[in-house]
């Protein structure tokens, strides 16, 4: 098997962990979130360090938590996708990549602004999406598929 053969199929790999992953952290924290688990709460949940809000139904800010995490969801469903053919899914990996790599330097920024409620960031989320970005960025391979249709002249 050649290196470039054996990128993609790491590649592969890579994405399946990334796609599960994904599934098994943010379908139970949508869940927990909709339902508003004391498990969650900010003060008190043992788990709120894994969000960035409060479970509470008084807070502002209430909805953006389960549009995220509806986001990630589906984001790891493409991931287990783009897995099967990451070749066909290259325009999919290249935003995957730019948008966490670009998210992760968002979020550390926040969290260094408020390090003393956010320092779990460092642990959880930032590297979580860096190793996203850094992991397509590093095995993606070199050479760019051929667009169908738009080869040579003829």
């Amino acid at each position: 098997m050649d290196n470039a053969a054996r990128k993609l199929r790491t590649l592969a790999v890579f994405l399946r962990v990334y796609g599960v992953l994904s599934l098994l952290i943010f379908v139970p924290l949508f869940i927990g979130f909709m339902v508003r688990t004391p498990l969650l709460a900010e003060k008190g949940g043992p788990l709120n360090w894994t969000i960035w809000n409060d479970v509470s139904s008084g807070q502002e800010h209430a909805h953006v938590p389960p549009m995220l995490f509806l986001v990630y969801i589906v984001w790891g469903v493409f991931l287990l996708l783009a897995a099967r053919k990451p070749l066909a899914y290259e325009s999919f990996l290249a935003f995957t990549m730019w948008a966490n790599l670009a998210h992760a330097l968002l979020m550390a920024g926040q969290a260094v602004m408020d390090f003393e409620r956010y320092w779990s960031k460092f642990l959880t989320d930032i590297p979580f999406i860096l190793i996203l970005a850094l992991g397509i960025l590093f095995l993606r391979p070199a050479e760019r598929a051929p667009v169908q249709g738009h080869g040579a002249v003829r």
